[in-house]
């Protein structure tokens, strides 16, 4: 049977149904596989790891309220070494030799490309969190799960160039720095054009190899131009890499952002201080209550002769 996108959003919602079950319903029958690869290793993997941990979290904690369509969930994953030519070798594998029903997305833009172009290849539904050039994403069966905007490289630079026009000290001069990792340097390329748009001067632009671990040279440029501003089209742990180079010459910028930092190596840098950082996440505060991780299904009518029971329109 040939899956459309009709199909696969009845299935969604179906999916979806499951996550208002009952605490004490249990997953049981065959598993449902998914599979996916993440960066476990290579230049991304202090992301991949967060992304692994997180999952099978949710896993665990989705098959405990009875897994999907009532079934228990597994899931397959495998390291694709930051490296997008071996991610389609291994979404592939997942495929045609491990028969998974479901695939979720590696992490990045490069890697999720080359998923993508396999999941087309055999008419499979991808759900991806981390893709950061959409326009780039043409098959109908791709849904984006992250909620960023379509044309980031329009939106989020304003974003930042907004929130630091509220600095005490508004930058007028700006230094870019970025990686050619597909979707940060399409980002650093679309802040290149909002800053102009701003009047902001651009004092410097830097692009370096993804996988690059040597950032003394980049730091000594930085320097030099002294910029109000840095631009870090970074990710994984190149901001951190490149704020210790700058420590080492005894520089920091006085203004900075980083696109997409490994949280936890990031939060230990002193120099890494004030620094701005992309979210899709929002703020709350403390104060505020808590709100149950699924909702709580509707009480069912109380009468013991009801052959309706939890579709009777007589709650208690």
């Amino acid at each position: 049977m040939k899956i459309t996108r009709r199909r696969a959003l009845a299935a969604g919602g179906a999916v979806l149904s499951t996550l208002a079950l009952p605490p004490f319903a249990r997953a049981q029958g065959k598993p449902i596989r998914i599979g996916s690869t993440l960066p476990l290793t290579g230049p991304l993997a202090s992301l991949g790891i967060i992304h692994k941990v997180t999952a099978e979290i949710y896993v665990e904690n989705l098959n405990k309220r009875g897994g999907l369509l009532g079934r228990p969930v597994e899931w397959l994953l495998r390291d694709d070494q930051s490296k997008p030519e071996l991610t389609r070798t291994l979404y592939e594998q997942l495929i045609t030799a491990d028969k998974v029903d479901l695939l979720q997305s590696p992490y990045a833009t490069a890697n999720i490309l080359a998923g993508m172009g396999v999941a087309q290849r055999y008419n499979k539904l991808l759900l991806h969190t981390s893709f950061g050039i959409p326009r780039l994403a043409k098959y109908e069966m791709q849904f984006p799960v992250s909620g960023s905007a379509f044309d980031p490289e329009n939106v989020w630079p304003n974003l930042i160039f907004d929130a630091a026009a509220k600095l005490p000290k508004p930058p007028k001069t700006v230094a870019v720095v970025t990686s050619k990792f597909p979707s940060v340097h399409h980002i650093s390329a679309g802040a290149r054009e909002v800053l102009k748009k701003r009047g902001l001067q651009e004092v410097l632009h830097l692009e370096y190899e993804f996988g690059n671990r040597d950032f003394g040279p980049i730091a000594s440029r930085v320097k030099d131009v002294n910029p109000d501003f840095l631009w870090g089209g970074t990710n994984g742990i190149d901001p951190v890499l490149m704020l210790e180079a700058m420590n080492k010459i005894e520089y920091r910028p006085p203004a900075q952002v980083h696109l997409f930092p490994a949280p936890g190596p990031m939060l230990r840098v002193p120099e890494a201080q004030g620094s701005l950082a992309l979210t899709t996440f929002e703020s709350h505060p403390a104060s505020e209550p808590r709100k149950p991780a699924f909702p709580t299904p509707p009480s069912t009518c109380s009468r013991r002769s009801c052959t309706r029971p939890g579709r009777c329109s007589r709650r208690r």
